[in-house]
């Protein structure tokens, strides 16, 4: 399970405090096959109404200690507001994923685990209209998206074999590419970045509690850039 909560400072001198409250489970059904299942609520920057519902779900397949793969769906619930009306419009992702993970050795008796992810999205946006007092969806737009992430963990304790308890640092770092359909989203191919540094600590090997700050990149539509600074609690098991 993954509990977050989210405070931010956006780079158009807007005071944003957002706030996330995330799930993330990992079940083992065999000894190769692990189905996941996430959601996520994230207030608006005043914590006044919720502004995105995200619910994500798949399964990946362990091909061996390095390596997985795997896909699944997810749905993204934003808020919106055209012409002073708000309302909702889902996002539907079918995500196809692989992951690399791989020890770093520093000396002869230190090691840390680097993890690289690679996570094609396919996107279906909503094209959303101003219908009397309300907000209506009148068709879909499709863009892919491809994300790179690169994850550090680095324990403060002495592993030999298996990292299974003790503190640990996080280094973190993910881009995000519009690899088609550019057009629907910012009209460019890229489309953000996000670097995280933070401190974990590990209970036993289903468990993990995070402090992290991340800088949250974002190319504009126009020849502009947006960013915000995000400080994130977060909480992980594996079943």
């Amino acid at each position: 399970m993954m509990v977050g909560m989210v405070a931010g400072h956006n780079g158009r001198s807007q005071l944003a405090l957002s706030g996330w409250a995330t799930t993330n489970n990992q079940f083992s059904i065999s000894h190769k096959l692990v189905y996941q299942l996430e959601a996520s609520f994230r207030s608006d920057t005043k914590r006044q109404y919720l502004q995105t519902f995200l619910l994500r779900t798949g399964a990946f397949v362990q091909l061996n200690s390095q390596w997985s793969a795997g896909a699944g769906y997810c749905l993204t619930d934003n808020r919106h507001t055209i012409g002073g009306i708000t309302g909702y419009g889902a996002e539907h992702q079918a995500l196809e994923q692989a992951w690399f993970i791989h020890p770093v050795y520093f000396g002869h008796s230190y090691k840390s685990f680097m993890r690289q992810r690679l996570r094609l999205e396919n996107r279906w946006l909503p094209n959303l209209v101003k219908d009397n007092d309300h907000l209506t969806n009148t068709s879909y737009s499709f863009s892919n998206r491809l994300r790179y992430q690169i994850r550090e963990q680095l324990p403060f304790v002495k592993v030999i074999n298996d990292f299974n308890k003790g503190s640990y640092v996080l280094l973190q770092n993910e881009f995000f590419f519009n690899v088609s359909g550019q057009q629907y989203v910012n009209g460019k191919w890229f489309d953000q970045n996000r670097s995280l540094v933070g401190a974990g600590y590990r209970f036993n090997r289903h468990m993990d509690v995070e402090l992290s700050y991340m800088l949250r990149l974002i190319k504009d539509a126009g020849v502009g850039w947006s960013h915000e600074n995000l400080v994130q609690v977060t909480a992980l098991s594996r079943l």
